[in-house]
């Protein structure tokens, strides 16, 4: 738009400035024809203007407005009060006698002036005189119109173009209202709110919100049959690996330690790697944002029960700490598996206690603490990588911190690893969420 305007300008003020040097052609044309009228030639030879020329600038000195008459043959020259005692000095070109042309030549002063000339033949006696008439203008008052018009014209073409702005960004902003409620439907269905984009308007983008939805039917149509490959195929295995661990501990009672041993460490490690598997798909095909969130005390006491039933959970003292108020944004299948594999991880170590407590005013940090012998500060950057067992001795997988790492990691927020004093070990999982009376949370 901004280019298109400068254009324009430039073109207008080309344009103008044509018509003016037009307009002064014509004027001059009419001063020619004037002074052929008015003169004479004297039986002497002289020069003589019968009747002056209207325009008062032909009697000031240097005005800018000139005229002059040269007889060829004698060189005799008849000029106007504006001259002064200046001469036009006028190229030596030939000049088809009636015809005018226009042409730049040097003023008195030095300047340019845009001059109208033409040849007229006069009879005189039995003879005839040719004169050379001319009329001139300084070309200063075609470039002061010029400056003046453009002035003008770029004042006029800067409102024109904050016009001109307003009026397109009105007409975007209007025009692509209707995708502000795509990208909500969008957002929704990104939440897990909706399955589908919902909207009805504009038609042109109908066409794109269909392709949208197809994608999306048929991208749950393919996870949820992956889900259920991945069900069956966990399904399909379990007796077989059932079958093999139950082969290993026949060869460890016929002796066959070594081979039993080896048996057991590849069932276990298969079925461990098939649980992680599983539950990473399940996480990376959830939605992960949710509006409503739970209360996580509900999550914790319903663990500790269960875990209260087991001989490891039992023999520890449970501190639960959190407030009914507290409140994660996380789906209560998630935070079960989450928070199961953090009390597992912290009975399996402690002595006599693990607490549990909540804590943040702008965010929710759940911290899970035990008695236990704790983990040396070079040790704890090991700590959630998959695998990675700090004592071999204990039975584990090494994957249990690495899914409670998966699951806070899906959900955008964090864990971390430290030491309780004055011995023990400490797991923070950061999550959005409140701890205060902002929600109305159930009472329990």
């Amino acid at each position: 738009m901004t280019i298109a305007l400068v254009v324009a300008g430039a073109a207008l003020v080309l344009l103008f400035e044509r018509q003016v040097v037009r307009r002064i052609g014509i004027e001059l044309d009419t001063y020619i024809r004037q002074l052929a009228a008015n003169v004479s030639v004297n039986p002497d030879g002289s020069l003589q203007l019968n009747r002056p020329l209207a325009d008062p600038r032909f009697d000031q000195p240097l005005s800018g407005l000139y005229w002059q008459i040269v007889d060829d043959t004698t060189r005799v020259k008849l000029r106007s009060r504006s001259l002064w005692d200046h001469v036009i000095d006028l190229a030596d070109h030939p000049l088809e006698p009636g015809v005018v042309h226009h042409h730049d030549v040097t003023g008195p002063s030095g300047e340019t002036l845009f001059t109208s000339e033409r040849r007229i033949i006069y009879t005189v006696g039995d003879g005839t005189r040719r004169l050379r008439i001319t009329a001139g203008l300084d070309r200063k008052e075609i470039v002061e119109a010029r400056s003046e018009f453009a002035g003008d014209v770029a004042l006029s073409l800067a409102i024109l173009a904050v016009a001109l702005l307003f009026a397109s960004w009105g007409q975007i902003a209007i025009g692509l209202r209707p995708l502000e409620g795509l990208r909500r439907s969008v957002n929704a269905v990104r939440a897990g709110e909706q399955k589908t984009v919902a909207v009805d308007e504009p038609e042109e983008i109908m066409p794109l919100v269909a392709e949208v939805n197809s994608l999306l039917d048929a991208k749950a149509k393919a996870i949820e049959s992956a889900k259920a490959r991945a069900a069956n195929l966990a399904h399909g295995l379990k007796t077989p690996l059932t079958v093999l661990a139950t082969d290993a501990e026949r060869l460890r009672q016929k002796g066959e330690t070594e081979i039993a041993d080896e048996l057991q460490d590849l069932a276990f490690g298969m079925r461990r790697l098939i649980n992680h598997e599983l539950s990473k798909a399940r996480l990376q095909s959830a939605p992960r944002i949710t509006t409503e969130g739970i209360v996580i005390r509900d999550v914790i006491e319903g663990l500790i029960r269960t875990l209260s039933r087991s001989p490891k959970g039992s023999r520890v003292s449970w501190r639960n700490e959190v407030s009914t108020e507290t409140i994660a944004n996380i789906s209560s299948e998630d935070a079960t598996e989450l928070f199961g594999v953090l009390l597992e991880n912290a009975i399996k170590w402690a002595e006599t206690e693990v607490r549990i407590a909540a804590q943040g005013e702008t965010g929710l940090r759940i911290v899970i603490e035990d008695d236990g012998p704790g983990v040396s500060a070079d040790k704890i950057a090991k700590l959630g990588q998959r695998g990675v067992r700090l004592d071999e001795t204990t039975e584990g997988s090494g994957l249990g911190l690495s899914i409670a790492a998966d699951i806070v990691e899906a959900y955008g927020g964090r864990m971390s690893f430290g030491t309780r004093a004055p011995h023990g070990f400490q797991v923070t999982v950061t999550l959005s969420g409140n701890t205060g009376e902002s929600r109305n949370a159930p009472k329990h």
